[in-house]
Formats: C-alpha cells, structure tokens, sequence
C-alpha cells in the first residue's frame, strides 16, 4: 500500500485536526483496546473493543456543506467517495467540521451519546441518503465541534474536557496538551510505504494513559520536593524545570527511572534524598543544570510510586 503522505508533511503544530485528535484522546482513551490511527486510510482512525473502527475525515473549513461534501473535480473522488471507500460495511464513517449549512443541519437528527467517540452527532435524512447513494452512509455521522480552527477556543474547550475527564490538576493542562499534541504530531510525520508501516501512525491507549493519567505523580511531585530541605526559591526553579520534563527531558528521565529499578533493594531501603543524586553521574543527566537534575530524578521516583513508570 503506498500513501499520500502530503497530509503528513502539512502537519504543523497545533491545528483544528489535531485539536479534534485530542479530543477524541481525551474522551475515549479509557475503552478496552482503544487505539488512534493518524494520517493512515484517513485524516484518522478509531479502534476499541473488538470491534468497532471509525473512519474520520476532519473539514476544517469555514463553510461545509451537503452539496461540498458530495462535489467532485478533476476525477478527483467526492469528500463523502473518500470517506465511505474505508474499511467494510460494518466500519463507521465521521466527518467532522465546525461550521455546516444550517438548511442541511436542520434536515438532519441530532444524536447524543455520550458513550460514543462524540459527546454527539448528526444523523442524515432519507433524502441526503439517496443524494450520497451508498449503502455505508447507514454507518455515516456528521460531528459538529463546539470550537473552531481559533487556537485559543480549542485549548478552552480541550482544558474543559481533560477537567471533565478528572485528568487535569494545578494547572498543568497545557502542559498535558503539549505533550498529547506532540505525539499525535510525531506520528502523523512518519510516512506510510507499505501496510506494515500503518503501525507507526499508531497511538494506544497505553501510551495515552501514560500522558493523561500521571496526574497522581505530579501531585506527589511537591511532597516529595520538600524532603530535600531547599530554599522556597530553589523549590520554585526546580517546580519550573519540572514542567519542561516531558518536551525536553524524557530521555534522560527514562534513563533515571532505569537506574532507580535496576536495584530493588536499594531502592526499598534507601532514603530517596540520597538515591536521587546518585543517579546525577548518568550520561543522560550529565550537561542538566543541577535544579533539571533534581527535577527529573523527583518526577522519576514519583512515576516509581505511582506505577506509571514508563522506561
């Protein structure tokens, strides 16, 4: 299977596509054998429990349309030819969009269910059904977000879901967003050659709990911190170095978290105070500055605690 991979090339930063990823992350992560395809058949991909596949095509335009969707040039295939070519019969299809003609809504019903990957969705007519004329528009919804392609409003709404989800805590959601974002980006930059390659598009749900749900372990952060005796200043300026671990840090983290495992008996019976700056002469954490040294070795031994340590 060869790929488009313009789509991967195009990606940069934090857009509207990456924005409806994230959300889909942060509402259904928690379902059995969840896992997020990016830029694979289609702008992504949704798999859990054993059965159930999304195909989901993100329209970040400012006007969409039934007559948009359905529109053909240069024997190029319609949005919805596209979108409904995925998978098998028993596949779901989405398009998601954050503004759609009004005409078009109001023929359509609205669906809420808030066990599905959407909090909810828009069903098409009769009518519209005849007008796409393909069977798999049975398994079809239109997904109308509450935020636009505006950053700003989509990390408002995204912070009040990670909040919804009881996954975000003193302020740290942007840092969680950044790191969600980072790794949606980082698979939708490998390119597809071949079907074997689908699988570096692959995000599970194993990896997201690891970005989500280490909320325990920061809040255990601080406690740990004072332990060591240091001025409020120094607190504060190892705090800050702490925030940066996951975009700048995690290699040498996971080095230290391999350190501290590799002697369980030492690590169940010696101070942390005194095994954290052991783990200082590591290579990873050698040209740190000495309050990003205290901060990874704190966040490692905390992950320790928590069980969430990822090497």
């Amino acid at each position: 299977m060869a790929k488009d991979n313009g789509g991967a090339i195009a990606q940069k930063g934090f857009n509207y596509q990456n924005c409806v990823v994230s959300l889909v992350a942060i509402r259904n992560y928690n379902k059995p054998n969840f896992s997020i395809y990016i830029e694979a058949d289609e702008d992504f991909e949704v798999m859990y429990d054993d059965d159930y596949h999304a195909y989901i095509q993100v329209k970040g335009q400012k006007s969409m349309s039934i007559q948009k969707l359905l529109s053909t040039a240069n024997s190029k295939p319609s949005i919805f030819e596209k979108n409904l070519s995925s998978g098998t019969d028993d596949s779901t299809y989405k398009i998601v969009v954050y503004n759609f003609k009004e005409d078009d809504l109001k023929e359509m019903q609205e669906q809420t269910n808030t066990e599905e990957l959407f909090h909810s969705s828009w069903l098409l007519s009769d009518n519209q059904k005849s007008r796409v004329n393909n069977q798999r528009a049975e398994n079809f919804s239109l997904v109308k977000t509450a935020f636009d392609n505006n950053i700003s409003n989509a990390k408002t709404f995204l912070k009040g879901e990670l909040a919804n989800q009881k996954i975000s805590i003193d302020n740290r959601d942007d840092v969680i967003l950044n790191e969600l974002l980072q790794q949606i980006i980082q698979k939708s930059e490998k390119e597809v050659q071949t079907d074997a390659d689908k699988e570096l598009k692959k995000i599970t749900s194993e990896e997201l709990n690891l970005i989500l749900q280490k909320i325990t372990a920061k809040a255990r952060f601080d406690k740990e911190l004072k332990k060591f005796g240091f001025t409020s200043i120094k607190n504060e300026k190892i705090k800050r170095e702490e925030e940066k671990i996951i975009l700048e840090y995690m290699t040498a983290k996971k080095a230290v978290i391999s350190f501290l495992k590799s002697d369980e008996d030492r690590l169940e019976n010696e101070e942390m105070t005194i095994l954290i700056p052991k783990s200082f002469d590591l290579f990873e954490m050698q040209t740190l500055s000495d309050n990003s040294k205290y901060a990874i070795g704190i966040s490692a031994y905390c992950d320790i605690l928590e069980r969430i340590a990822n090497e």
